[in-house]
């Protein structure tokens, strides 16, 4: 991260930074399975597979009416998980429960329907293909073909459910007892029955493995695999939960206040009245995050079939997707072009000697050795982030007992999106770009400049270090973990350093730091998941992770090369422009020493 000048221009800082995050890479490397446990899923059943052999069963089984869409997603029971990793036996249960036949807390479902009619199905698959049950949705006028199987009595349809399902579905009732059965008369006269079956071994803890068979008139219509966890542990993690987002809420509160109002909106408007906001730029910046969000949304439009109501009519569905797109577009655009042209001005208010961060791209910025500081040391810091991140939950899973729900990287539902790489590269574009803004720039940039009127520039930049770490780590509590304030803990000094790189090198290495870290964290699904097209969402998230570094590279080499440029050249990228939109620049502030 270049500076006018001292040690950050010497070679050999550069050649010790780039060794230490080379050994810091390694040892997150070493230590993210020790600090947060990965669930091993063995998923042998790809997406376009799973629809394929859907579509056959209902053929065979005529389930939903001829002619009926299809819809597949990637599904999970998170209500086991957390039982067996908190109360039931640890990750090591659990690990050992998604790698055994018992029960399945992972799965694909199929939704069968066609849009107008009530009959629909959903089909599941265990991850390795075998089938995991099915429920059929007939209307309440339905009735059977034979009238005197109109009320099967309960024996009659206890027998009926149970040959169905050896025989269509493949279930083994051996390992179940009959635990209690119910029955529902229709106003047509049908009598519905359910028949609940439990595991006699294999269960975990005070949780119990169950089968439901379901009959409507005289059709099997439901076979379902399901834990019953003890009411009293959902009471326990509600509590804990409330914990969680008591935090986060408090949180959130006071960024809005502070950040929000104070920030974003009174401080734009006091950046206005004297002509020193840069509101174009900011806007397309905004544009730029709040498309790419739509894009995002529109390109889940296949998993979002799951939420289609079929007494809708399919335009309605395609009108609803678009108008939740352009809102997020336009309607992002506005939201975080506020928090942009705030964060950007008062920066620049505040810490004269920052870079503009609207020309740090143009061709005789880009092409200074400054920006390529900032920018190479932005990526440079994300393997350092990444090795806390491991070391963290490392030390307080071993040694203090905290508790994070283990992870899955491997996630095949990433591949039903329409352009999967849209959803990582909008996501931490949008968390990068905005949360730097919001979280650094403002309240730093607000202490700074209320500080200095009234004689107490750095107690006020010092303070506003600690108080932002906090409220950063407070808004992300609301993520499942013991104790509550877990993740505040976790984020505090990193939010910190980050709040340290801002004031001394402005926002592009944070945005970029920021960014890139998240970006290795949502993708990893597309690279562990092979299906086709799916180098082409590896490339395009390669492609936009290096976007920064390939934007300089290209600029420098347009300016003439990779020597050093003239000092008239480097200077353009950091004094602010000669005029701010209408009005007149904004002077330097005094120069920070951190």
């Amino acid at each position: 991260m270049n500076a006018a000048g001292g040690l950050t221009r010497r070679p050999v800082f550069w050649l010790a930074y780039a060794a230490l995050a080379l050994a810091a890479l390694m040892v997150a490397w070493r230590l993210f399975p020790l600090a947060i446990p990965l669930v091993q899923l063995d998923v042998k059943l790809a997406r376009a597979e799973a629809i394929q052999r859907a579509e056959a069963i209902d053929e065979r089984l005529h389930l939903a009416p001829a002619g009926a869409r299809s819809a597949a997603r990637f599904a999970g029971d998170a209500s086991i998980q957390n039982y067996v990793e908190l109360e039931g036996g640890g990750k090591a249960a659990f690990a050992a429960l998604v790698a055994g036949s018992v029960y399945a807390p992972y799965w694909w479902e199929v939704r069968r329907f066609k849009p107008g009619e009530v009959t629909e199905a959903l089909i599941r698959f265990r991850p390795d293909g075998s089938l995991y049950g099915f429920h059929q949705e007939l209307p309440e006028s339905f009735v059977p073909a034979d009238a005197a199987r109109l009320a099967l009595p309960a024996d009659a349809a206890r027998q009926l459910a149970e040959e169905r399902a050896r025989a269509d579905w493949g279930v083994d009732l051996a390992p179940y007892a009959l635990l209690e059965s119910s029955q529902q008369q229709k106003t047509s006269g049908r009598v519905d029955h359910s028949f609940v079956y439990q595991r006699a071994s294999g269960n975990v803890g005070d949780a119990h493995f169950r089968l439901r068979l379901t009959v409507t008139g005289d059709a099997l219509t439901g076979v379902s695999h399901f834990a019953q966890v003890p009411e009293s542990f959902f009471r326990r993690f509600q509590e804990l939960r409330s914990a969680n987002n008591t935090i986060a809420g408090a949180a959130s509160l006071a960024a809005g206040l502070l950040y929000g109002l104070g920030g974003c909106i009174l401080g734009t408007l006091w950046l206005l009245r004297r002509h020193w906001l840069l509101w174009r730029p900011a806007l397309t910046a905004g544009l730029v995050v709040g498309g790419l969000l739509g894009a995002m949304s529109l390109s889940s439009a296949p998993v979002a079939w799951f939420d289609f109501d079929t007494a809708q009519s399919v335009d309605s569905f395609w009108a609803r997707q678009v108008g939740v797109a352009a809102l997020m577009a336009f309607g992002g655009a506005a939201g975080y072009g506020l928090a942009f042209m705030a964060a950007e001005s008062l920066s620049r208010r505040a810490f004269g000697d920052h870079p503009q961060l609207w020309r740090v791209w143009s061709r005789e910025a880009a092409a200074t050795s400054g920006v390529l500081g900032r920018t190479v040391g932005g990526y440079l810091f994300v393997p350092l982030e990444l090795a806390l991140v491991a070391l963290f939950y490392y030390a307080t899973n071993r040694w203090l007992g905290w508790w994070q729900p283990s992870e899955s990287l491997t996630d095949p539902n990433i591949l039903g999106a329409a352009i999967p790489a849209l959803a990582p590269i909008a996501l931490s574009l949008q968390a990068g770009f905005m949360e730097e803004c919001v979280f650094r720039a403002v309240p730093l940039s607000l202490a700074a400049l209320v500080g200095a009127r009234y004689g107490h520039r750095r107690l006020a930049i010092g303070v506003a270090v600690v108080v932002q770490a906090l409220i950063f780590g407070g808004a992300h509590a609301n993520y499942p973990g013991f104790p509550a304030y877990s993740r505040l803990v976790e984020l505090t000094v990193p939010a910190m350093l980050w709040a340290l790189i801002f004031l001394r090198f402005g926002l592009l290495p944070t945005i970029i730091l920021h960014a890139t870290f998240d970006l290795a964290l949502f993708a990893i699904p597309l690279f562990l998941v092979d299906a086709p097209g799916g180098d082409l969402q590896r490339l395009l998230v390669v492609g936009a992770g290096l976007l920064p570094l390939a934007v300089v590279a290209v600029q420098r080499w347009r300016a003439g090369g990779w020597g050093e440029l003239a000092d008239g050249l480097r200077n353009a990228a950091w004094q602010p422009s000669a005029r701010a939109e209408e009005g007149s620049a904004p002077q330097r502030g005094p120069p920070i020493a951190v």
